[in-house]
Order: structure tokens, then C-alpha cells, then sequence
């Protein structure tokens, strides 16, 4: 059996794309109320590939972004359960690999100190350029698009 992939879809394709009454996007809406925590991101190029880490702390909730592309994920460090439509609640604990798909948004309780690397193919060089390509920064009506965190990795996180 052959599973075929889409490299790359347009934001309005995600589930809920736009719902105001969609769980990711209430849970978005939700964690606004709450102190916001720093995810430092560190930023790594290659020729052709852009390297995404990430360090997620223990006890927080993070929201992801809408992912527009497929691309291969690595968690090198921790301890997370995660959820996203349609799958249900998995925990993972470090070494761990994985494929993003194109449309995937994700809920993370990290358990443990999380580190999570990304890896993009692209020749661009400035983090905001890929950001574009690769997120969606429109899909929850219910934050505005120039809200900090849609320009700043727009990942939702709050410590528990």
C-alpha cells in the first residue's frame, strides 16, 4: 500500500480553517488569557534546508501552527502528549522522528523539557520568508493576524 502525502496545501484546505467554533481555535482564544511563556527558536541553514529548533518547557500547553507543508520532524529531547484532529491523544517521549503533514495543527502538553527540530528544503535565508511559505497565519478568526504571537512564531503557550 502506497500512502500519498500532499507536499503542500492551500490554509483554506485545513479543517477548520476559519471556524469560530473550531477546538484548536477556542483553545487559541482560551490561552490569550493566560501569561505567555518563551519557546526559544534557533535557526539553522544549509545549502537547500532550513533547520527550525525549537525548546519547549515542561508543564506548558502549546498550540501550533497551520502547517502548509510535509516535511520530517525530529524530537531529540523530552517528553509531550499531543493531539490533532482526527488522531487521537498520543504521548511521545524523545528520541522520536515523524512526518508533519501538509494541514496539520497541533495541541502539545509537554511533560518534560522539549527540544523539536524541523527541516525545510528551501534556499531562502530569512526566517519570516519561510514562516510565510510554510504557515498559515489567517486560519482562527478568533486571534487577530497582527497579534505578537501570529508574528512571532505564532505558537500559543502558557505554563500550567
Amino acid at each position: 500500500m502506497t500512502l500519498t502525502i500532499p507536499d503542500k496545501i492551500e490554509a483554506n484546505q485545513w479543517i477548520g480553517y476559519g471556524d469560530p467554533e473550531d477546538i484548536l481555535n477556542l483553545c487559541d482564544a482560551e490561552m490569550e488569557k493566560y501569561p505567555q511563556i518563551e519557546c526559544p527558536v534557533t535557526h539553522i541553514f544549509t545549502p537547500g534546508l532550513y533547520i527550525r529548533e525549537i525548546h519547549m518547557p515542561a508543564n506548558s500547553i502549546i498550540t501550533s501552527l497551520l502547517h502548509l507543508t510535509t516535511h520530517p520532524y525530529v524530537v531529540t529531547k523530552g517528553e509531550f502528549s499531543v493531539w490533532y484532529h482526527n488522531i487521537p491523544t498520543q504521548r511521545i517521549k524523545a528520541p522520536y522522528k515523524g512526518i508533519t503533514e501538509a494541514g496539520t495543527r497541533r495541541m502539545l502538553l509537554i511533560h518534560e523539557d522539549t527540544d523539536w527540530m524541523t527541516f525545510h528544503v528551501t534556499d531562502k535565508k530569512d526566517p519570516d520568508e519561510i514562516m510565510e511559505e510554510i504557515t498559515s497565519n489567517d486560519f482562527n478568526p478568533l486571534i487577530e493576524k497582527s497579534n505578537y504571537k501570529v508574528n512571532n512564531w505564532r505558537n500559543n503557550k502558557f505554563k500550567l
